[in-house]
Parts: C-alpha cells; structure tokens; sequence
C-alpha cells in the first residue's frame, strides 16, 4: 500500500500495537510487551471475517522505521506456523510503500474439526489467506490514515 507520508509514522503505528485495541476494529483485546527495545511479546484477541474470535501470541523484532518481524507462538486452530513482516519503505520524500507478508503451514488434520467434512487442503489455505489478508488490510488502511492525517 502506498501512503502520502512519512516512514516514522507508518512505523509508529504498527509498533504501537499497544493500542491496537482503540485503533483497529478488529482487534478485541492486546496485552504488548517490550522487555527490551526492538523486542516484543504481542498478545491479542482478533475477530475473523466469519465472527470467529482467535486469540494469538508472537515475538515481534522491530527495526525502527523500516520493518518489523514476528512469528506467532500462539496460533489460531488451522495453522502450525505463522511468522510475517511489516516492511516500511520510504520511496521519496512524500512517499511510503508498505508491505505485510505472511508466511503459514496449515495443520492437515484439524481442518476437517474446523471447517467441516466437505472441507479439503485447498479450502482451509483459501480461508487463512482471506483471514489474514483482510487483517493486514485493514491494519494497512488505518496505519495510511493515520500516517495521511500527520
């Protein structure tokens, strides 16, 4: 996503994921901590485009203004792995690009638990890709909007 605005600030609000809960509609509840600079421990609660409620926890390194790692510990019920990536690149003076990346494994044999018996591999990707994309999208609009409006 491309944002009229400065790195610092696209940074800063994916790194203040503290008050996530304030900021983003889909997140219920978030507990972040940072026990040393550059490293945090993000606990959140979120809602999935079906209602579903997940709660999950990742360990999080953070590059000021320029990127921010982390793997999930905690995993929502189809996944055995999800680790991912805010990169934050200013393009010109006015001009950020911002990128969220996520990488999964989704647990063959809890999807038919999950999703249904009708449901198949192919299936369970497709609602973890919709899941996730629709999060980081949403994360992405409000991140431009609050790096537009500074």
């Amino acid at each position: 996503m491309e944002v009229n605005g400065a790195a610092a600030d696209v940074y800063d609000f994916i790194n203040e994921a503290g008050q996530w809960r304030q900021r983003l509609p889909h997140v219920l509840a978030v507990n972040l901590q940072e026990p040393q600079p550059g490293l945090q421990i993000l606990e959140m609660d979120t809602r999935a485009g079906d209602g579903s409620v997940h709660t999950t926890k990742s360990v999080r390194l953070c590059r000021p203004q320029h990127e921010i790692m982390y793997k999930q510990t905690v995993l929502p019920g189809l996944l055995t792995l999800h680790t991912g990536r805010w990169l934050i690149e200013q393009r010109s003076p006015e001009l950020v690009c911002v990128t969220s990346e996520h990488t999964i494994r989704v647990d063959e044999s809890r999807i038919t638990d999950i999703m249904g018996v009708d449901a198949d591999l192919a299936a369970a990707q497709a609602f973890v890709r919709r899941a996730l994309s629709g999060n980081s999208l949403a994360t992405l609009k409000h991140a431009k909007a609050y790096a537009e409006a500074r």
